[in-house]
């Protein structure tokens, strides 16, 4: 099994800018070394110095950078030894150093930097493709026989419909995709040029554009949507590195993979439906898929409800993916509350032309599944019983409790039972007709039996006559051919009574076989439905439990918050006020505002004599302990 092991120490967004640094150092005459590169980095980015230090380190211990020892030619330091990096030269003058980088290079299996996080470290490779994880990111790996295969390479589940696609189709529906990301893609075309980029694959190790990609599907290498999309991620993962976070490329390599993403889940939700909206021939959207959407009624906010197909329902069931009838075709996320079946009549005040253009166009997409499935009746009659079961649970929404929600289920349990039952009956219907064909079968052949006795005996009885006359009689001997081809017809008639009986027997049987596959297919169908919906209801049961656990802790929780705050507050103004009732009790200096324990007059404290003659001279003339006497330089000359 693959151990984890460090293919790169070094940030390649912190090795570029240091790359940057001493070539700038270089081209003004100076010896590249590490002060100097740390002061340059300094200038263009925020980052640590001790940073800066490790990481110059890490790109010499990667080998992406030179660290030499050079001798100063000029200056004060002239002569003097210093340690210096320089980057390695593609012009003749490093040619050795560049070849070992190079076989260096090719000697790599796998990539240096992760393939979620995009940064170097401790990494372990998968023993199917190139690509390499963080322990901590490599949380769906899985290991088999002595060999760990990684997130990407795990294996696609698929849906029936899309499963049962050629490679040749889905190289078809992939090309379709890969038109859609060259729309914004115009820097992807082609590969990164190594001129303007010339250590570009230093740090990629598998350049990836849209050419490539497109030669890829040509050669029809993917067999899964999954296998593409990785294959695509590529573009993305080489931008993170090579670029960095906030450069231009790689926000457009992730609208890219938007596009991607969203044209490859439209394609797994329908391949039919993916397809035919991108040839868009004539009547497009009326042609059916494979499997046929329901038809539903849904209404958006501001318009009538829209006849439109359900295309998915949301992960907590309470949303419907539609695709409108009419001329955009749009596509919607709405509520379950405003979703109704098709054989419900809507309420619509007003028909404006748009929407009875969608529902012609509704109506033409019937006819054609009619046309695809003539077996209308019992479809309808499905279809029906499936659209009272969506109508009754969209009438209930949400119960109230869960009680009410385990009685609703067991009403969906007893009505699927007695679908099944009906199912059933049919099934033994149909038995009883084939028994009753098997025995009409025998009684025809026993019939003709009886009847090839008889023409037997009849014969038998005219040769013996025939017999008789020609023993009786003297004259020239009679031709008995005709007593003789007796037996032949017999024997061609009972060939011919075999060949029937076995025609009908394999006609019966394949009659039988055909109606037992069908009513058990429809049980199943029926069955697993039932399943199904018993287990989204739980599913949806235990969710709302959950959510409502949840709500009803955050309510507690801030009426907790609320009950301390106010507490708090109520202890704050208590403590506030006993504070400002002790500060009116007390007695403040007038000159100095501490406590006073001299007074002078009703209004007037000192805290000392000193402030006291301060003040005298401000003071003497409103106090209202003795006439003022303006003669008076002092407190201390009172009486």
């Amino acid at each position: 099994m693959a151990k984890f092991s460090v293919r790169r120490y070094s940030d390649p967004y912190y090795v570029i800018a240091l790359k940057e640094a001493i070539v700038k150092i270089s081209a003004q005459k100076q010896c590249p070394n590490e002060e100097r590169i740390v002061r340059s980095v300094l200038q263009e980015f925020d980052w640590s110095k001790s940073e800066i230090i490790k990481q110059l380190k890490f790109a010499v211990k990667d080998g992406l950078i030179l660290q030499v020892t050079t001798f100063s030619s000029h200056g004060s330091t002239k002569g003097i030894p210093q340690t210096a990096y320089r980057i390695q030269r593609k012009d003749g003058e490093d040619d050795d150093e560049v070849q070992k980088q190079r076989k260096k290079l090719a000697s790599n299996t796998h990539d240096w930097y992760c393939w979620e996080c995009h940064k170097a470290g401790e990494v372990i490779a998968c023993d199917h493709c190139p690509r390499v994880f963080h322990k901590k990111c490599a949380h769906s790996g899985t290991a088999a026989n002595g060999k760990w295969k990684c997130p990407s390479c795990q294996p696609q589940k698929l849906s029936s419909l899309m499963s049962s696609k050629t490679t040749e189709q889905l190289t078809r529906l992939l090309k379709y995709t890969l038109e859609r990301m060259k729309e914004k893609a115009k820097e992807f075309k082609e590969p990164i040029s190594h001129q303007e980029h010339p250590d570009y694959e230093d740090f990629i190790f598998k350049p990836m554009d849209l050419s490539k990609l497109e030669k890829s599907v040509e050669k029809r290498a993917f067999k899964t949507p999954r296998e593409f999309r990785e294959e695509s991620q590529w573009m993305f993962h080489n931008a993170i590195i090579y670029f960095g976070d906030d450069h231009e490329l790689t926000e457009l390599a992730e609208t890219i993979m938007e596009d991607c993403d969203g044209e490859l889940e439209e394609m797994m939700r329908c391949p039919d439906c993916y397809l035919m909206s991108n040839l868009r021939t004539k009547n497009w959207f009326c042609k059916p898929c494979y499997f046929p959407h329901e038809l539903v009624w849904a209404k958006m906010t501001g318009e009538p409800p829209w006849p439109a197909k359900m295309l998915s329902w949301s992960e907590d069931n309470t949303k419907a993916l539609v695709r409108f009838f009419g001329s955009a075709h749009q596509r919607a996320w709405v509520g379950r509350k405003h979703i109704t079946p098709i054989t419900s009549k809507p309420e619509v005040k007003k028909r404006s032309q748009r929407w009875v253009q969608a529902c012609n166009e509704m109506a033409e997409y019937q006819r054609q599944l009619a046309l695809l499935y003539p077996d209308s009746k019992r479809r309808e009659k499905s279809v029906s019983s499936s659209a009272k079961t969506v109508c009754k649970e969209i009438q209930t929404d949400f119960p109230c409790n869960q009680d009410d929600r385990v009685k609703q289920l067991e009403e969906t349990i007893e009505e699927q039972q007695e679908e099944i039952n009906s199912l059933k009956a049919d099934l033994n219907c149909e038995r009883e007709r084939a028994k009753q064909l098997v025995e009409d079968v025998k009684r025809r052949k026993d019939e003709q039996n009886q009847r090839v006795l008889r023409d037997r005996s009849v014969s038998k009885q005219c040769c013996h006559e025939m017999s008789e006359n020609c023993s009786c009689s003297s004259g020239p001997t009679i031709d008995l051919s005709t007593t003789r081809d007796q037996p032949n017809v017999i024997k061609m008639l009972q060939d011919a009574l075999e060949r029937e009986r076995l025609e009908k027997n394999e006609l019966i049987e394949k009659v039988m076989r055909d109606a037992q596959k069908n009513k058990e297919r429809e049980i199943q169908q029926v069955v697993k439905r039932a399943v199904n919906k018993e287990r989204l209801e739980r599913e949806r049961i235990t969710d709302e439990a959950v959510k409502k656990a949840i709500d009803r802790c955050k309510q507690e929780r801030e009426k907790h918050i609320k009950k301390v705050l106010q507490v708090a507050k109520e202890q704050e103004e208590k403590s506030v006020q006993d504070a400002v009732n002790v500060a009116k009790k007390k007695q403040w200096c007038s000159n100095c505002r501490a406590e006073a324990f001299y007074p002078c007059c009703w209004n007037t404290s000192y805290c000392t004599l000193d402030c006291q003659k301060t003040h005298w001279d401000t003071h003497r003339f409103h106090c209202m302990r003795i006439p003022c006497n303006c003669s008076r330089d002092s407190p201390m000359t009172r009486t």
